[in-house]
């Protein structure tokens, strides 16, 4: 038993020692084109996104759902490049970052994926509530994304 308990402690131990994760150098947003037949809400929120020019900004990004309570993830984007991911006091990759970019394709994921998806937008364009819900039929699987934007 102990060495069962040895062997699914070790990867933790090790990851911990390893120290926070940090991208070295700054990493390309995936940018988001809108397709032909792209949903019209999600198409005018981009181009409103778009027409603004915001190439800096931070974007903080709180996941809940029926699951482990997660603290934000805020994502500092400087000319369409992450450049640092935090969640809480603790650095993390890049890739475990937001961009609008991100976000807009989420969304379109999930409207092709899910049965409900609910979007609330400023009038930027930026989607500030998000809910996903794969099926409804289904009981507290949902996701629920809130957006805060702020200029650097």
């Amino acid at each position: 038993m102990k060495h069962v308990l040895l062997a699914a402690l070790a990867p933790l131990a090790l990851g911990a020692a390893a120290g926070p994760a940090a991208a070295a150098d700054p990493q390309p947003v995936q940018p988001f084109v809108p397709g032909i037949n792209e949903d019209p809400d999600l198409s005018a929120a981009w181009q409103k996104w778009q027409s603004k020019g915001i190439d800096d900004y931070v974007i903080t990004v709180r996941e809940t759902c029926f699951c482990v309570r997660r603290k934000p993830v805020e994502t500092v984007i400087r000319n369409d490049r992450t450049v640092r991911v935090t969640q809480g006091d603790r650095r993390l990759k890049a890739s475990r970052g937001w961009s609008m970019d991100e976000l807009f394709s989420l969304i379109r994921d999930a409207r092709t994926e899910a049965e409900r998806v609910d979007v609330e937008w400023t009038r930027r364009g930026v989607p500030s509530s998000i809910v996903i819900d794969p099926s409804t039929m289904v009981a507290d699987e949902e996701t629920y994304y809130t957006v805060t934007l702020s200029r650097p």
